[in-house]
C-alpha cells in the first residue's frame, strides 16, 4: 500500500504515487508538454493515466517507470531537434 503524505500542512493526504506523477507533470509542463504528451509517448490511456493521478487507482512501478521514460525521451527528442 501507498503511503500517506501530508503535503504542505494543507491537510491534503496524497500517496506516493501521485507525488511521483505530480512530479513528471510539472517536469513535463516545464519542457512545455501536457499530460496527454506523456500518455502517448508512454502507451498508456490518458484516462488511466488521470486516475493513476486523483489516486482512484494505483499504477504498477513499472507503469510509473514507462512515465518517467516517456518524460525523459519527449525532452531528448526537443533537445535534440
Amino acid at each position: 500500500m501507498d503511503a500517506l503524505v501530508n503535503l504542505k500542512g494543507k491537510g491534503t493526504m496524497v500517496t506516493s504515487t501521485e507525488q511521483a506523477i505530480e512530479a513528471i507533470r510539472l517536469r513535463a509542463k516545464q519542457e512545455g508538454f501536457k499530460m496527454n504528451d506523456i500518455a502517448q509517448a508512454a502507451g498508456v490511456d490518458p484516462a488511466q493515466l488521470s486516475r493513476w493521478s486523483t489516486g482512484k487507482t494505483v499504477p504498477l512501478y513499472s507503469s510509473i517507470t514507462k512515465l518517467e521514460q516517456a518524460v525523459d525521451g519527449l525532452i531528448a527528442a526537443k533537445f535534440y531537434k
